[in-house]
Parts: C-alpha cells; sequence; structure tokens
C-alpha cells in the first residue's frame, strides 16, 4: 500500500467512519502486532505462545486505530506499538486474576466438551462432562461460571465507559481483592448488560467473540474453525468490538 493509499484509508475511517477503511488499515498494520509478539514471546510466562500474543495485539492495535489522531505529530506505527505492547501486558495480569487451577480445569473441561461433540454431534450436558473427566457435575459448573465471569471481564475490559476512552484497558484492575460491594454491584450489572449486548450482534460476530473469550481459541484458530483467514477473523472481531462499544454507551 502506498502512502496516498494509506492516506485516503485514515480519511475515510476518521472523517467518514467507514468500518472496511478501519479493516484495510488493522489488515495494513498487522505486522506491528506480530513484531511486537515475537519480542515479548521470549519471556512471557509458560503456557501462553506466540498466537496468543497475536490475537491480544490485535486488540491493542484495534484500539489505536480507534484512538490515533492523523493531526499528532508521532507516528501511528510508534503509537499503535504502544498500545499493542500494552494490551498484551494487560492480558497476561489478566490471567492472573484467574487461577492456574481453575485454567487448567477450564481446559479439561473444553477438551471434555469437544470429544462429545465430534461423538454425539450435539452440545453434551454437564453431567455428561462431568461423567467423561471423572468428577462431579457440580465442579463442571463451577469451573464454567468461574471462568465466564473472568473472561467476560476481560471483554468487558476494552469496552471502558463513557468519558473513559482515553484510559488504558482495565485488566490490570480485575485482580484487586479489595473491591466494595458498590463496585462489585457495578460489575456485576456491567456483565449482565455486556451479556444482552452480545446477543444483539449479527451472528458471525457472536460466534467470534465465543470462540475468542469463552472458548480460548486464537484468532488464527478461529479462522481454520469458519473457514475463513486470519485477518478476516481480525476485521470480524473488530466490527464486534465497535457494535459493542456502541450499545453499551448508548444506555450510558
Amino acid at each position: 500500500m502506498n502512502d496516498s493509499a494509506e492516506k485516503d484509508l485514515w480519511v475515510q475511517w476518521k472523517q467518514d467512519g467507514e468500518l472496511d477503511a478501519r479493516d484495510a488499515l488493522a489488515v495494513h498494520y498487522m505486522h506491528i502486532v506480530k513484531y511486537v509478539a515475537g519480542r515479548m514471546a521470549i519471556n512471557t510466562p509458560p503456557g501462553i505462545d506466540y498466537d496468543d500474543l497475536v490475537s491480544w495485539g490485535v486488540l491493542g492495535l484495534l484500539d489505536a486505530l480507534d484512538k490515533f489522531d492523523p493531526g499528532q505529530q508521532i507516528r501511528f506505527p510508534t503509537y499503535a506499538g504502544i498500545r499493542v505492547r500494552g494490551a498484551i501486558l494487560d492480558q497476561i495480569r489478566a490471567l492472573d486474576w484467574a487461577p492456574r487451577s481453575l485454567r487448567a480445569m477450564a481446559r479439561k473441561v473444553n477438551n471434555a466438551r469437544d470429544r462429545l461433540r465430534q461423538t454425539r454431534g450435539r452440545e453434551p450436558s454437564s453431567g455428561e462432562i462431568a461423567a467423561q473427566l471423572d468428577v462431579t457435575q457440580d465442579q463442571v459448573e463451577h469451573t464454567m461460571a468461574q471462568l465466564h465471569t473472568a473472561q467476560m471481564v476481560s471483554l468487558d475490559a476494552y469496552l471502558p465507559s463513557a468519558g473513559d476512552e482515553d484510559s488504558h484497558p482495565r485488566q490490570a484492575q480485575v485482580g484487586a481483592t479489595d473491591i466494595g460491594p458498590d463496585a462489585a454491584a457495578e460489575r456485576a450489572e456491567r456483565q449482565e448488560h455486556l451479556s444482552d449486548a452480545i446477543l444483539q450482534l449479527p451472528e458471525q460476530q457472536q460466534k467470534v467473540l465465543n470462540l475468542y473469550y469463552y472458548e480460548e481459541l486464537t484468532l488464527k484458530e478461529i479462522g481454520a474453525v469458519l473457514n475463513v483467514s486470519e485477518s478476516r477473523i481480525c476485521q470480524v472481531h473488530g466490527a464486534a468490538v465497535k457494535n459493542l462499544r456502541r450499545v453499551m454507551h448508548g444506555d450510558e
């Protein structure tokens, strides 16, 4: 892409609000995400791979595209690199909120559910998953409820409330142990609102969010599941997040 074409895309996105232009810019600048992820992969904790970092970095890139002012002196690659790195670090910190034992159990549950889906051709019940793992049904349901909350907080962190648009994502705060009852109630209400907002999205966007935040697939893996390119999944994810922001802010 030459400089003239890139400038045209920025005008279409920032002045006209054309989502196709934003998607094209996201695909064009994916190399920033891959570069930052590659550098950070050297020092990440065990259990986090390069594809995870890329998936998290895409969130930072989308955030950068939303907030960048082309009239500023700073170049977009520099600005985006900061946002991408921050998004990856925030997600790594967010993992600390879900104990390692919970995440390990959640992966077992998800693997068992996938096996049962393939053999039975339908969505298995929590009782069937429990029998597959030789654990109680309560254990399975408790695990999925906890993980759902953890992942909902992770998504919610990228949908700041009105007035928070210039702040950093809030994943670093989700593990706080001193949250008061008022804040806890507000968080619960917001998560319920977010769940309702997700149900208003087009089916494909719902699928991508579910596979990314709840099934914990990377964008590359989601592309393989849905038989589309990784860049297309990036576009769908970006559209879903933007639509959620619109719905969430519309009532605030």
